[in-house]
């Protein structure tokens, strides 16, 4: 009769290691699972908080324009401000930048033309898909 190359124990063996790789992975599949489940939370968080809406001073919204009052044209009691002279500081002679016209060069022709069309084609990663672009 034909002996078989593994016995009992070596079976034992291989299928503790089988039984560990499968409690690693579960593992390593429970903190994946439990740190998206955390971000998920956080996002939802995040988007369900309110914010502080910020309002101009007096409780105003913010849609509603600011009233000033208006502006006091004069008082009768009081004298009025001489008017505020401007300044005009002597005049620096400053130098007249002359400025030279020059033609600009003009940009070497790309392609020479010619009677056969310009074919472009374009890889994709699909190999069956190509992209062809003729132009004249």
């Amino acid at each position: 009769m034909n002996e078989m190359p593994l016995n009992d124990r070596d079976f034992a063996e291989i299928r503790g290691n089988v039984m560990r790789e499968i409690a690693r992975r579960r593992r390593r599949n429970s903190v994946f699972a439990a740190t998206a489940i955390a971000f998920a939370v956080l996002a939802v968080v995040f988007v369900l908080v309110p914010r502080p809406v910020h309002q101009h001073c007096g409780g105003e919204s913010a849609a509603a324009p600011l009233r000033m009052p208006p502006p006091v044209v004069g008082l009768s009691g009081a004298p009025a401000a001489s008017p505020v002279q401007n300044v005009v500081a002597a005049k620096i002679p400053q130098k007249k930048h002359h400025r030279t016209h020059h033609r600009k060069p003009e940009p070497a022709p790309i392609a020479i033309a010619s009677s056969e069309p310009m074919t472009i084609e374009l890889q994709t990663a699909n190999p069956d898909i190509r992209i062809i672009w003729i132009a004249k």
